[in-house]
């Protein structure tokens, strides 16, 4: 009888992965949808007598059609269950593993589909087993109830699932004298699967004396906003460092992740200004309390204003050609997608790069400098 309630509670628990996807595609993700039109619905410009110059963002970039087409690409039925299937199969087979342990052992059961001397071998892989079950679990649900769940989840959780079991076998191999602490070493091993695997890549570079890029990847922890956590989180997206962020769908962001709209606005928009900026540039203009932003660049540039005021003073503090500094800011006023990320990023009645009525090229504004300008020029 015991027994059988314990089968019963470890089938639940290995179709957990299963049931939360069909949670979130069934419940969660509409509302999610819903929530992300009504974000873009509060971005979106309404022309009005005041503001003439002025219209709504063509679409290009975002708009509900475009939502709800990568909602049907990104979260399909079966690209979404697929891999929660797939976990959940490995999990009945580390369940039943463990079930055949607790019954040979505390039931005088004999094991059906393990061996006794194959059961009692891999003890040590079953607490490496429950370790990375527990930390899989707590990322899905996380993720469940940000409505941030995706097929990366899964199949990031059956990539720590075998990374972890391939880790246990090998400091099972090691005979390193865990004696006591055999079930904390192992246990643990779920949720420091990668941190040990950095760890070893590191000192391997550095004993090979393999040397780093000349040119290095400028981290996402540059961007204000983004910590350790959120980091993570893009990386999981495939964006690895600030010059893929600059890149990066603002909309597929939204939709994919659990991000509004102005939060990655502002992130990306940071990070098409610190593509072209040095980490010293960077430093000064912080210093100076002036904006990272491209859109704020763009809209003081000479292009945007008709005067070279701010781009002269950006100059001087940065230490470069001013005629570079004007071409710069005219480059960044001139880029298709700054200006989509600006009309984005308005609600109605700022300046900045307005865009004609009868054309697609940017107007100048007669909106007074923006902070980054007003700054460089009190500097």
């Amino acid at each position: 009888m015991q027994m059988s309630i314990i089968w019963t509670i470890t089938f639940v628990l290995a179709c957990l992965p299963l049931l939360m996807a069909a949670f979130f595609l069934v419940f969660t993700l509409p509302r999610k949808l819903v929530a992300v039109k009504q974000d873009l619905k509060t971005l979106t410009l309404t022309p009005g007598p005041l503001d003439t110059l002025q219209q709504a963002p063509s679409g290009k970039i975002a708009s509900e059609e475009k939502i709800n087409a990568l909602a049907k690409e990104l979260f399909g039925t079966l690209t979404v269950s697929l891999p929660a299937l797939l976990l959940t199969l490995f999990y009945c087979a580390g369940f039943g593993l463990c079930d055949a342990y607790l019954n040979m052992h505390y039931n005088s059961g004999q094991p059906r589909f393990f061996s006794a001397k194959f059961i009692e071998a891999t003890r040590p892989i079953l607490y490496a087993f429950l370790g990375v079950y527990l930390f899989n679990l707590g990322t899905i649900v996380r993720r469940l109830y940000l409505a941030d769940l995706n097929e990366q989840v899964f199949w990031g959780a059956i990539n720590r699932l075998w990374l972890s079991m391939g880790l246990a076998l090998v400091v099972l191999k090691s005979s390193l004298p865990l004696s006591n602490s055999e079930s904390s070493v192992f246990l643990s091993i779920g949720f420091l699967a990668n941190t040990f695997l950095e760890w070893v890549l590191d000192n391997a570079l550095k004993l090979l004396n393999v040397g780093q890029p000349k040119s290095e990847d400028l981290p996402l922890q540059m961007i204000k906003g983004i910590n350790i956590w959120k980091e993570y989180r893009l990386e999981e997206e495939g964006i690895e460092n600030v010059q893929n962020l600059a890149t990066a769908d603002v909309t597929e962001l939204t939709v994919r992740t659990h991000y509004n709209f102005r939060t990655l606005i502002d992130w990306i928009d940071q990070a098409l200004l610190l593509i072209r900026l040095t980490s010293g540039q960077t430093k000064i203009l912080t210093e100076q309390a002036t904006a990272i932003s491209a859109i704020e660049f763009a809209s003081a540039s000479p292009k945007a204003t008709g005067s070279n005021s701010v781009a002269d003073a950006l100059a001087v503090k940065l230490n470069v050609d001013k005629v570079l500094m004007a071409a710069t800011m005219d480059r960044l006023y001139e880029d298709e997608y700054v200006q989509d990320l600006w009309n984005l990023w308005q609600s109605g009645k700022e300046g900045g790069i307005a865009i004609s009525s009868s054309s697609s090229k940017p107007v100048p504004s007669q909106a007074p400098a923006p902070p980054a300008a007003a700054a460089a020029s009190a500097g």
